[in-house]
């Protein structure tokens, strides 16, 4: 009876922690629709990051123009470590009409200036998925 109950519990909490990355997943998808609607591109570059029991923040840091934007992503799970992508280099893609919505995607590291602009030749006809 008590081996059942711990199972139980145990269940109960997992199923709680699959709704919650489900809903936040689908936060977040929405967030970020509208920026890859109407997309406009940017090097952004990972400036730290902070880790969680149950994910990681990345903030990074890119410019249009002369303006500098941050901004910060969260990836769910567990035992995350983003130390390793600290001080690189990566696609931003963010809202024309608002500059300041973006999103980092870590699909497209930039290592140059070059991947950059094939980068830019490659998305006239297909753009990056979220």
């Amino acid at each position: 009876m008590f081996i059942s109950s711990k199972i139980e519990s145990v269940m109960k909490r997992t199923i709680l922690i699959c709704l919650i990355f489900f809903a936040l997943n689908s936060c977040r998808k929405e967030l970020i629709e509208g920026i890859y609607e109407e997309p406009g591109y940017a090097i952004g570059t990972v400036n730290s990051s902070v880790s969680g029991n149950f994910g990681i923040r990345y903030n990074y840091t890119y410019y249009i123009g002369s303006s500098e934007y941050k901004g910060n992503r969260k990836a769910i799970g567990i035992n995350q470590e983003g130390r390793f992508i600290v001080g690189y280099r990566f696609l931003v893609v963010y809202k024309l009409s608002e500059p300041a919505k973006s999103d980092i995607n870590f699909k497209y590291r930039i290592d140059s200036e070059q991947d950059f602009l094939d980068l830019l030749d490659q998305f006239k006809d297909n753009p990056p998925k979220p």
